[in-house]
């Protein structure tokens, strides 16, 4: 009986090991599928925008951080924000979804473009995005672009920091609610409250004419984590 028993044991095990397994594997295999559709969006290692334009109306830009896997379109729909949370430049079914900008933010209104996109488990969309908990690597990547119709820009890191998502009666401060900042007031009022979460002092404190982009994905420190980086444009 105890070698039927044991016989049983190594059967379910090797089971379990070999769906476990195959999970794994479809996983990481969606994954950089994903990756290789947006990598064929570049040409020549670059993009061209207007022509990404016209063939999805959807984009707005293009954010890119060296020194990470930060290199995506950035998509926008006002009549459904979350659209893009689970599919591709071509709109079709992607686990991986697409960097997108909240649509409250309003090109050339909000002084604050706020952007969102999933950290994956195999190292592509903003699971990069970590990095900047630590101050040696800004040190070193001070500074991403995020380019858009109207031209290709410089941003020059603020702060970054661990959030989360509160209950709709928290007072605590919810950065992923500021996607339209268009008074002076709530713009000091942002740069102050994320330069009070950040995890480093960057020197960096922009003034209301600047315009800015918070890059924003999920964290694993509590539940409904998140890290986010702000930016200042300089260019």
């Amino acid at each position: 009986m105890s070698k039927t028993v044991r016989r049983v044991i190594f059967i379910c095990a090797l089971i379990l090991l070999v769906v476990s397994g195959s999970v794994i594997g479809c996983h990481y295999y969606v994954g950089h599928k994903a990756q290789t559709d947006f990598e064929s969006l570049e040409v020549k290692g670059g993009h061209d925008l207007k022509a990404l334009h016209k063939k999805n109306s959807d984009i707005v830009g293009w954010v890119k951080v060296n020194g990470t896997k930060i290199d995506y379109p950035v998509m926008q729909t006002p009549d459904e924000n979350e659209y893009y949370l689970r599919r591709n430049f071509k709109k079709k079914h992607s686990v991986a979804g697409t960097p997108f900008m909240d649509a409250g933010s309003v090109m050339g209104t909000s002084k604050n473009y706020l952007i969102f996109g999933h950290n994956m488990k195999n190292g592509t969309m903003f699971h990069d995005l970590l990095k900047y908990k630590d101050k040696s690597f800004w040190k070193k990547h001070k500074t991403f672009t995020f380019d858009t119709l109207s031209g290709d820009h410089t941003y020059k890191v603020v702060a970054a920091f661990y959030s989360q998502i509160y209950s709709t009666t928290s007072t605590k401060f919810k950065y992923y609610q500021q996607m339209s900042i268009t008074s002076k007031s709530s713009y000091d009022s942002y740069i102050e409250n994320v330069k009070a979460l950040a995890e480093y002092d960057t020197g960096v404190t922009p003034k209301y004419s600047k315009q800015l982009v918070t890059l924003s994905t999920c964290a694993y420190q509590v539940e409904d984590g998140r890290f986010a980086v702000v930016a200042v444009k300089i260019k």
